[in-house]
């Protein structure tokens, strides 16, 4: 009877943690030649003939990998390849060039909305091809030369899916960032980033799934589970406030990790960095905003690709007063960079500190909804970048589309005071799109 290869991957996979390269390499063989289209199996052959000291034959799987992965729509995984591949030559400009010809922002193949091909995981189906029996330069040579032929493992597409943030920038800007990207393995249970730490870096999950928890009333309570192409920790990027949440590995997994200060070291000598770092973080923070607020929530997706368009840049400096108690509201704010300070007059007339606003937090939703006075005063702390969605367009949204004026009827004025710019631990722990988790 033919053996799973499920249950042969894991065995390698247990062999290559505690030391007998032999064996994984000879489990990772026969999956890669019973399942062709697995990438994982073929990358850990590049691991494990590393492990075994044979570097040149390691570069050269790392290498089809990478090459396959780029045409293929693989980005994240092209990436991760071409990373392990530079740490054993630091001088394949090629591989770099291509990779940013195709996908940086000059490039006319990527497709702004489009995702990579499913990535072909193991079934309880999947054959093992059979046991191989050789001296171990011989296993090398094989499970090497089995690797690297990646004819087998599908075609490429005319069209290819955006790198999160490289795809922003232009070719000789991603080339610079790519050097500061660091390739980060995580194994299951592992800790990728801790609540309450400062944030200094955002990660793309390549390859693997992550779980995502807060703590709430002194328990961990789980938020979501990310996969491959996530996108998390990009509050680092604008902010040196500490993370929000906890995220862990569920298996292993292969993240690329993004220094804030490889990331200014490099905007310091090209503007388009800046300009790039600009148009992705407020296209995160935008969905996110639009994805998870209660208020936009009875909006269908092309209606909140609609009010996304809306929002403008509101730069504010210190002493700014944004929003004015008992006067109409002008629209909804969106803080990406600063501090605003939320206070309300007592029955003296005393100005009392209400709360304390900062990155991803929101305000000014009730004038969306309510024809109702301002409740309170907003005024900016320091010098910051906020976006700005004025009433009038809301409005003259929610006009083309009647339908959902009964929806947004329905929210109360206490639920819309509580609305922030993500939802309680409760709801996240529905939530399956990636794009609704910001740290």
């Amino acid at each position: 009877m033919t053996d799973n290869a499920l249950t042969v991957f894991a065995a390698a996979e247990e062999a290559l943690r505690t030391g007998r390269y032999a064996d994984a390499l000879k489990g990772y063989l026969r999956v890669v030649q019973g399942v062709p289209e697995f990438w994982r199996a073929r990358f850990r052959v590049a691991d494990t003939v590393l492990n075994l000291k044979a570097r040149a034959q390691a570069l050269d799987v790392y290498k089809a990998l990478a090459w396959h992965a780029i045409k293929a729509g693989y980005p994240l995984l092209g990436l991760t390849a071409v990373k392990m591949a530079l740490a054993l030559d630091p001088g394949l400009r090629d591989v770099i060039e291509i990779l940013a010809q195709m996908y940086s922002k000059d490039s006319d193949r990527v497709a702004p909305s489009g995702s990579p091909p499913d990535y072909r995981r193991l079934t309880a189906a999947d054959p093992a091809a059979a046991p191989v029996e050789a001296s171990q330069d011989a296993l090398i040579a094989a499970a090497t030369k089995a690797a690297s032929e990646t004819d087998s493992m599908g075609s490429y597409p005319d069209k290819l899916p955006a790198i999160p943030l490289f795809s922003y920038l232009d070719e000789d800007a991603f080339i610079a960032v790519l050097s500061g990207l660091n390739l980060k393995r995580f194994v299951k249970d592992q800790k990728v980033i801790s609540e309450g730490q400062p944030g200094d870096s955002f990660f793309i999950l390549a390859d693997g799934d992550v779980r995502v928890s807060r703590t709430v009333d002194n328990r961990s309570v789980n938020m979501a589970q990310l996969h491959s192409g996530a996108v998390f920790g990009e509050m680092a990027l604008i902010s040196k406030a500490p993370r929000t949440a906890t995220v862990t590995a569920d298996n292993d997994c292969e993240l690329l990790e993004l220094k804030r200060a490889a990331l200014e070291d490099q905007a310091k000598g090209l503007s388009s960095v800046t300009a790039a770092l600009k148009e992705f973080t407020h296209a995160r923070f935008l969905a996110n905003l639009t994805g998870t607020s209660a208020v936009f929530k009875p909006f269908p997706p092309s209606i909140r690709a609609e009010i996304i368009k809306k929002f403008q840049d509101f730069p504010v400096d210190p002493g700014d007063e944004l929003i004015a108690e008992g006067e109409e509201g002008q629209g909804l704010f969106l803080i990406l960079k600063g501090a605003i300070e939320v206070t309300k007059k007592n029955e003296a007339g005393e100005k009392k500190t209400l709360a304390r606003l900062n990155e991803a937090d929101v305000f000014g939703e009730i004038s969306l909804i309510q024809e109702t006075p301002t409740t309170a005063t907003c005024t900016a702390v320091t010098r910051g970048d906020l976006l700005f969605l004025p009433k009038r367009d809301f409005v003259a949204i929610t006009a083309r589309h009647p339908e959902l004026k009964d929806e947004l009827s329905k929210l109360t004025a206490e639920r819309i005071q509580k609305t922030k710019a993500v939802m309680t631990p409760e709801e996240f722990a529905i939530i399956e799109d990636d794009d609704l988790i910001m740290l």
